[in-house]
């Protein structure tokens, strides 16, 4: 079969790329920067630096086996795919995706850079990309695919059920009915949105938990404190980056990058073992807190002595090694070394080098001192962090939380930036950092290499349902979480204000599903007990909504 590819580019014309550049200019994109102090040094395309998933200079002969040469794989989903050309010499080529035999004859006129559609034969999942001629002889030419994006589609177009779908949403909706506080639901598969939907309220409470007069609608906009989901789109990102820049070995010990971390046993803690969850550390330090187990001199307001805190004082708990014990204390470790290996603070650092580079306007710590105004935001817990006035502390700011950082350690102790929690976040622009796990980069720019997702999202030996960092739905003990369909591969995470994210490379699916379930009158229960009523409801507690949408999933 032969196939005619549409060439995108007019002489004059500029066609964006991922959010980050034009045709004309796409030589000269770089990699993801690490730094501005860094000492690694960003080099162009033209450097030699390579860009897209793919970036290949045929033909070649690397290989004495006539089917191994000029051949090679790319990630794509029907419907979507550009292909980049630099030309040389070159003024015929045949191509072959997926077996589709593309004669390719550009226009001289055009230039040498050219961006051809290749959408009308490109398939969900691996793609196969040949080159069967080239001419004249002796010719050259270089090929750049891009990373594949999230676009719009519908659930027909990916097998989804509008019926249960609907039943979805009527579940949804019947807890808000209930006095569950709101939600944003989005569903991608295959590179397209499916679902993206609010429901219930942004603010729905008042300090004392009666119900506002009048309410906040939810918009599929609305920006949510993504707490511990911090921990993987922002700390473990950075991690991951650094790893495939070479500028971090997870197998060095944690006093390799900060100097100061040395005695009872420190010197012997790696890095992997803070993502592992095993370098032996307590859940957690209530550094915000005076009256803290750990004494006053674990008491601390300011980010720069919290920071010394955690490197030289935190005692351990436990020996290293073994099962996974959930702890803040290894990921604001882990933050503390990216601040060391970059030079920056760890907002800026991401902001600066992923997230705007991404087009992410909403992704951002600190939200209030960035432009995003408390309306735009969910609130969180209704009387500050007093867990309805059952905690008291002095730095306590009392109110309806919204547009701070609900976890406390991040927002008295650490200003906000933290590696465990202060991520501020949209369900779509979520969405588009969850991508990155499933292709490694966004338009030309590569993130982290295939083999550094791998490594990460890999169950542990010891504890196979944590890789580094990320949960994993293998063996089926984070049900609660992934719901009993999700695939061995699936992986994700959650975080305590209602948020949960779940990316399954085998179905191609990612879920992003964010709530405001601590916005909820605190009820007691028990002798000393309480609870948060959003907590109860099966749209916070996440499974079976992942239940719902697996078997919407025809």
């Amino acid at each position: 079969m032969r196939s005619k590819v549409k060439v995108l580019l007019l002489a004059t014309a500029l066609v964006s790329l991922g959010g980050c550049t034009t045709v004309q200019q796409w030589l000269q994109v770089s990699p993801l920067p690490v730094s501005s102090q860094s000492t690694a040094q960003r080099t162009t395309l033209s450097g030699g630096s390579a860009v897209g998933q793919l970036d290949v200079s045929w033909p070649q002969t690397n290989s004495k086996r006539a089917l191994v040469n000029n051949r090679a794989t790319f990630i794509s989903y029907q419907g979507q795919g550009q292909l980049l050309l630099e030309l040389g010499t070159a003024q015929h080529l045949t191509l072959s995706i997926n077996g589709k035999v593309l004669q390719l004859a550009p226009d001289a006129a055009l230039g040498q850079h050219l961006v051809f559609d290749i959408s009308s034969v490109t398939r969900n999942g691996l793609n196969q990309l040949a080159m069967l001629d080239i001419k004249p002889l002796g010719a050259s030419v270089r090929l750049v695919l891009p990373y594949p994006s999230l676009e719009e589609g519908t659930p027909e177009q990916t097998g989804f059920s509008l019926t249960e779908l609907d039943e979805l949403d009527a579940l949804i909706n019947r807890e808000v009915a209930q006095g569950f506080p709101g939600a944003v639901l989005l569903i991608a598969k295959d590179g397209k949105v499916v679902k993206e939907t609010a429901y219930g309220y942004a603010s729905r409470y008042d300090t004392t938990g009666a119900a506002l007069s009048s309410p906040e609608p939810m918009q599929t906009d609305t920006v949510f404190d993504l707490a511990s989901n911090t921990k993987m789109y922002a700390t473990n990102y950075a991690l991951m980056h650094l790893v495939s820049t070479g500028l971090l070995d997870i197998n060095l010990p944690v006093q390799h990058y900060i100097a100061e971390y040395q005695g009872n046993g420190r010197e012997q803690r790696l890095v992997k073992d803070l993502l592992y969850h095993n370098a032996g550390y307590p859940p957690e330090v209530h550094f915000h807190r005076p009256d803290n187990r750990h004494g006053e001199a674990f008491y601390s307001l300011d980010r720069r002595n919290s920071m010394q805190l955690i490197a030289t004082k935190v005692p351990f708990e436990r020996e290293r090694g073994g099962k996974a014990i959930y702890s803040d204390i290894d990921y604001m470790l882990l933050g503390l070394i990216i601040e060391r290996i970059t030079g920056q603070q760890q907002d800026q650092y991401l902001e600066q080098t992923l997230y705007r580079p991404m087009g992410l306007s909403h992704t951002l710590f600190n939200p209030l001192r960035k432009g995003i105004t408390p309306q735009q935001i969910a609130a969180t817990e209704l009387a500050g962090n007093s867990r309805g006035g059952r905690v008291t502390f002095p730095a306590d700011q009392g109110g309806v939380v919204r547009g701070n950082v609900h976890d406390e350690k991040a927002h008295y102790a650490f200003d906000g930036v933290a590696g465990h929690a202060g991520l501020f976040s949209t369900a779509r622009e979520t969405a588009s950092l969850a991508m990155l796990a499933l292709h490694g980069g966004y338009g030309l720019t590569p993130v982290f290499s295939p083999a550094v997702v791998q490594q990460f999202v890999r169950p542990s030996a010891s504890d196979h349902t944590v890789g580094l960092g990320w949960r994993t739905a293998t063996g089926g003990d984070l049900n609660w979480h992934f719901g009993p369909y999700a695939s061995a591969y699936a992986f994700g995470h959650t975080g305590w204000t209602g948020t949960a994210t779940l990316i399954d490379p085998y179905y191609g699916l990612v879920v992003v599903l964010l709530t405001n379930k601590k916005h909820s009158p605190i009820l007691p229960e028990g002798e000393n007990g309480y609870y948060f009523a959003g907590d109860r409801f099966e749209t916070g507690m996440y499974g079976s909504i992942m239940s719902k949408i697996y078997q919407a999933l025809q």
